[in-house]
Parts: structure tokens; sequence; C-alpha cells
């Protein structure tokens, strides 16, 4: 079996059922007329459609249809409460898939609300912050570390050295700060 009967094969219900694109459908017919064995399953195919159509019409007629549809016909001509209405109404509104606009609704009402009362929020982003600052002095670099929280502050003093081709004079042993 060849790939264009492969091809075919996965698209021949489909063209039998009149379903394919008039160009997908004249590919399909000009290929079944050239190869046999697509051709026979085409005849299978075709077989096994009428023998289910028979088999569905025979059982058809013996099913009750005119209760069904009484039924269909009651339900659309009933007259629903109005707490049937809001329920419908409300179980519709709040599909998952409808419920998409809910997040970004949430978020800007909480960014509107953090916007608009800045002082409630401060108190939470006081818990533990901490803040370095680094200063570079003549060769020599402070870093300082502030904690908000305990108040406390932390210097380091070293040198940089990433910088040491930048500057040639280096402080002599006996001068060292520590």
């Amino acid at each position: 079996m060849t790939k264009d009967c492969e091809r075919i094969e996965e698209r021949l219900g489909a063209w039998l059922d009149g379903e394919l694109a008039p160009t997908e459908s004249a590919e399909v017919r000009l290929h079944l007329e050239s190869c046999g064995a697509c051709a026979a399953e085409k005849v299978r195919l075709e077989r096994l459609d009428a023998a289910l159509k028979r088999a569905l019409e025979s059982k058809a007629a013996d099913a009750a249809f005119a209760p069904f549809w009484a039924g269909v016909r009651e339900r659309i001509a009933r007259e629903r409460s109005w707490s049937e209405r809001v329920f419908g109404w409300t179980r519709g509104g709040f599909a998952i898939p409808r419920l998409a606009w809910a997040v970004p609704a949430l978020a800007i009402v909480v960014l509107a609300v953090a916007l608009s009362f800045p002082q409630i929020f401060s108190r939470w982003g006081q818990g533990n912050q901490a803040s370095v600052e680094s200063i570079d002095g003549h060769g020599f670099n402070v870093a300082l570390l502030r904690e908000a929280k305990t108040k406390t502050t932390v210097i380091w003093l070293f040198e940089n050295q990433e910088a040491e081709d930048e500057n040639p004079v280096e402080p002599a042993a006996s001068e060292q700060a520590f």
C-alpha cells in the first residue's frame, strides 16, 4: 500500500458522505479510477453503509417518537418560574468558560484598592525588608546593608578585586585598617 493509498483511505469515508472540498473530492475520485485496491475499499464501505442504513430504518419504525416530541413541545411551552430563570441565568453566567472575565476583573479591583489605600498595604510590605547600597571611593568599596524591621545597619569595607588593574597603587601591609 502506497502513501497515496493510505491518504485516500483516510478520506474515503468523508468523500462518500460528501464532506470533502471540491479539490479533495476530485483527487479522491481520480485515485479511485486508477487504483483497484482503493476502489475495492470504497465498495466495501458502501456495502457497510447500506447495511447500517437498513438496520437503522427497520429499528426506527419500531421506535415511539410521539411521546418524545410531546415532551419536547411541553417543555418549550411551559412557563418557568422566576427562581428557575435566575438559576438558569446564574448557571450559564458562571460556567467555567465564561468565568474568564473574572480573573482580569479581580486583578483590576485589587490594584484599584491598593492604589486608593496605600496606607493599608504599606504595613504588609514592612515585614523584613533590607536594602544594600554600594559606594566606591578611591579604590576601596563600602557596602551598607540596612534592615528596616530591626533597624540594623552593617557596613562592609572591601577592596574591589575586579578593579585591581585600574588602581595599581596598593596600600602597604602595615596600613591595614582591620
